[in-house]
C-alpha cells in the first residue's frame, strides 16, 4: 500500500501575511496625543537586598576588633561565617547599600564589602505567552532543538534593561498605543507637555511625542501597517506585566520613526530625515544607543551610506535580507555598507539552522539571531507570528540595549564587540557570516575572555591594492597586532588606527592596504586572539533561487522536480552539479537522501537556468511532511 506525503519546497518565494485590524485613529490637526496611561515606565528587578551587605575582614583581626568596626557603623550582624571572616549585616535604616559600603571599607582590615546580591534560578517573568518565546528560551516547544536561544532568562538573571536607554525603530512606526509598548515608548516631555500645534523644543517638528512621520511628513509616527509594531515588541515589550509577552528588554525607552507607508515601502530620503532626527535628539542629551533597521534594497545609495556614517557614535543594526542570496556576491543595502557601526543580522530557525530564506555572507553578516515564527506584538493589542531578517534584526538590537543598561560606559564600539564575541558558535552557521556565531544574550552580558579573531574584508586581485580587514577582539577590547601571511609574499600589518583604510581607531576592527604581486593561494591572519586562514572566493556563485515539485504524493511514486539556478558570480561557471535531497527539516543538506543529480555546464554571469529531474520517492517514507530542496 502506498503512503501519501507532503512537501514543503526550499527555497521558495514568499509573501507574509498578517492581521488586519480596525484602520487606527490619528490625532486631528492641532491636537496631541497624550502619553498613555495605564502600563507606566517599569522599574527592573532589584539585583541585590536593599538593606544587609555582606563584609569581609582579614583574618588578623580578633572578633572583638571586627564587631565592634560594625558597631562603629551602626550595622547589626544577621549572621557569621567563621571559616571566611565573613558577616552578613543589617545596614542602618537611614543609608544606601551603596553608601554603607563605602563607608566600611574605610575601617581597618576590611579585605572587601559588597551587596547581599539576589540569587534565582532563571529569571522569567509572567508574561503569559513568554512559553511561546522559543528565540528567547527554546524547550523544543515548537519542535525544535533545546537551547537553540538568545538565552534570554540568563541575560534577565542579570538586568532587564532601564529607562535610561533609547532604541529608534526606524520602520513602519510603532503603534504606541499598544497595551503591552505603551510604558516603554520614549516620550519628548518638552512636546507632551508643551501646547498642542507648536514647536516647543524647537527641533523642527510640531508635536513631535513619540517621534515623527517622515513619510507623511507629519510628527504621528502610528504604525499602519504591523512590521515595526512586531519589531518593537521584540526589543521592548513591557515585561512582567501579566500580559501578553515580554520584550528582551523588560524595561526601555523605544523612539518611533514612520518612513514606511501601509504598502510597505519608503524612500532613502524618508529613511535619511529619520536618521538625521535620532541624531538631532541625541545631541541634546537623548541617550540613544542604537537604530533598528529592518529594511533593504539592491541599489547602492551613497546619500544613506553617508547619512548612517555622519553618525558612528550610534549602532546602526540591519537585517541581511530575505532572497536566500550570497550577499558578498548580490549586494544588498544597507547591510552591504563597509562602515564601522554597521552590524548586518542573518536570520536562523528554531533548529540552530540558517533560516532558508535568509541572505548570508562571510564577508557582510556580522551574526545570526532567531527569524523564524517569530511572536511579538501587533497593532490594536493584538500578537502575532512573523518571519525574516527583520525579525532576526530587533533581537540583537534588543540586546544592545540590555549591554547599555547594565554596562553604562560601553560605547558603539563596545556593545558591537560584546555582542559578537559573547556569542555561540554555531556549526551550521559556518561559512555564513563573518563570525559564524548566534547571538547569545547571557553570553554578552557576561562576556570574560572569549577572543575573537575573524577576517572581514579580503581579496586577491593580483597588482591591484586590496583591502585586509580583521575583527580581532576579546569581549570589549581590541586585541592586537593584527598581521595577514600570504602563501607568497611578506606579511601585512593590520591597524585599529583611524587612518585610512581603517575606519575607526580603537573600535576592534583592524584593516590594512595589500597588493599581491602574484597569485596568492591562501591569506593567514593571526592576533592575541587567535589565527584564521581564508582562500581566493569563487568567482562563479551559483545559486538556488527556486524549487519545484507536487505538494502531495505517495511512496513509490516517481515526479518532476524542478529548480531555477543563478550564477550571482562575475564569471562563468563551468561544470556543475545540482542534486535534489529529501529532508525532515528544513536545513537541506547533500548527506540528506538523493532523489536524483543533473549535471550542467557553462552558466554565464547573471545568466538562469531551470533544471528538472524525475525522481522516485522511496518506498519505506513514513507519512508525514518533508522538505525537498536543490544543492
Amino acid at each position: 500500500m502506498k503512503t501519501p506525503i507532503r512537501f514543503r519546497l526550499l527555497p521558495v518565494l514568499f509573501s507574509l501575511i498578517m492581521l488586519i485590524p480596525a484602520q487606527p485613529s490619528y490625532a486631528e490637526p492641532g491636537q496631541k496625543d497624550q502619553p498613555v496611561e495605564g502600563v507606566g515606565p517599569r522599574k527592573a528587578a532589584p539585583r541585590f537586598k536593599s538593606d544587609e551587605l555582606l563584609i569581609r575582614f582579614a583574618s588578623v583581626l580578633s572578633k572583638g576588633e571586627k564587631e565592634d568596626s560594625l558597631k562603629r557603623r551602626g550595622f547589626k550582624k544577621i549572621k557569621e561565617f567563621l571559616s571566611l571572616n565573613l558577616y552578613q549585616v543589617k545596614i542602618r535604616p537611614d543609608q544606601t547599600v551603596e553608601a554603607a559600603r563605602d563607608e566600611i571599607r574605610t575601617e581597618p582590615g576590611v579585605l572587601y564589602a559588597e551587596p547581599n546580591f539576589l540569587v534565582t534560578t532563571q529569571v522569567e517573568p509572567n508574561d503569559p505567552r513568554f512559553d511561546e518565546l522559543w528565540a528567547f528560551k527554546n524547550t523544543g516547544q515548537t519542535g525544535g532543538t533545546a537551547s537553540a536561544d538568545i538565552d534570554a532568562p540568563g541575560a534577565w538573571d542579570i538586568t532587564a534593561g532601564s529607562s535610561d536607554v533609547v532604541i529608534a525603530v526606524i520602520d513602519t512606526g510603532i503603534d504606541y498605543h499598544h497595551g503591552d509598548l505603551a510604558g516603554n515608548m520614549w516620550v519628548n516631555m518638552a512636546e507632551a507637555n508643551g501646547e498642542p500645534g507648536v514647536d516647543d523644543d524647537g527641533n523642527g517638528y510640531v508635536d513631535d511625542i513619540y517621534g515623527i512621520d517622515t513619510i507623511n511628513n507629519d510628527s504621528n509616527p502610528l504604525d499602519d501597517h504591523d512590521h515595526g509594531t512586531h519589531i518593537a515588541g521584540t526589543i521592548g515589550a513591557v515585561g512582567n506585566n501579566g500580559i501578553g509577552i515580554p520584550g528582551l528588554n523588560w524595561v526601555v525607552r523605544m523612539m518611533a520613526c514612520k518612513f514606511i507607508g501601509a504598502n510597505g515601502s519608503g524612500s532613502v530620503a524618508d529613511a535619511i530625515e529619520c536618521l538625521q532626527y535620532v541624531q538631532q535628539m541625541r545631541s541634546r542629551g537623548v541617550n540613544v544607543v542604537a537604530t533598528n533597521n529592518s529594511y533593504g534594497m539592491s541599489d547602492y545609495s551613497e546619500a544613506l551610506a553617508d547619512a548612517i556614517d555622519a553618525q558612528r557614535d550610534i549602532l546602526f543594526i540591519t537585517a541581511a535580507g530575505n532572497s536566500s542570496l550570497n550577499v558578498d556576491r548580490s549586494p544588498a543595502y544597507p547591510a552591504g555598507y563597509f562602515l564601522p557601526n554597521i552590524l548586518p543580522v542573518e536570520a536562523t530557525d528554531s533548529f540552530d539552522q540558517l533560516a532558508y530564506f535568509s541572505n548570508y555572507g562571510v564577508q557582510t553578516v556580522l551574526v545570526g539571531a532567531p527569524g523564524v515564527d517569530i511572536l511579538s506584538t501587533l497593532r490594536n493589542d493584538n500578537y502575532g507570528l512573523m518571519s525574516g531578517t527583520s525579525m532576526a534584526t530587533p533581537h540583537v538590537t534588543g540586546l544592545a540595549a540590555l549591554i547599555k543598561s547594565y554596562h553604562t560606559s560601553a560605547n558603539w564600539a563596545a556593545i558591537r564587540n560584546r555582542i559578537l564575541s559573547g556569542g555561540e558558535d554555531v556549526t551550521s552557521l559556518t561559512g555564513t557570516s563573518v563570525t559564524g556565531k548566534r547571538l547569545t544574550a547571557s553570553g554578552s552580558l557576561n562576556c570574560n575572555n572569549r577572543p575573537l579573531l575573524a577576517a572581514y574584508k579580503y581579496s586577491f586581485t593580483v597588482g591591484a591594492a586590496n583591502t585586509l580587514s580583521a575583527i580581532s577582539i576579546n569581549c570589549e577590547s581590541p586585541q592586537g597586532p593584527v598581521t595577514a601571511t600570504p602563501s607568497i609574499g611578506e606579511s601585512v600589518t593590520l591597524n585599529d588606527d583611524g587612518l585610512p583604510p581603517d575606519l575607526a581607531a580603537g573600535d576592534g576592527i583592524f584593516t590594512a592596504s595589500w597588493t599581491p604581486m602574484a597569485e596568492v593561494s591562501e591569506l593567514t591572519f593571526s592576533s592575541p586572539a587567535g589565527t584564521q586562514t581564508v582562500t581566493p572566493p569563487s568567482l562563479a556563485d551559483l545559486t538556488v533561487l527556486s524549487v519545484s515539485a507536487p505538494s502531495q504524493m505517495n511512496t513509490g511514486d516517481t515526479v518532476s522536480l524542478s529548480t531555477v539556478v543563478k550564477n550571482a558570480g562575475r564569471e562563468t561557471a563551468g561544470i556543475f552539479i545540482i542534486g535534489f535531497y529529501l529532508s525532515t527539516d528544513a536545513f537541506i543538506t547533500t548527506a540528506d537522501t538523493s532523489l536524483g543529480i543533473a549535471v550542467l555546464m557553462l552558466l554565464g554571469p547573471g545568466a538562469e537556468r531551470t533544471v528538472s529531474v524525475d525522481a522516485a520517492i522511496p518506498a519505506n517514507l513514513a507519512s508525514g511532511t518533508y522538505y525537498v530542496g536543490a544543492v
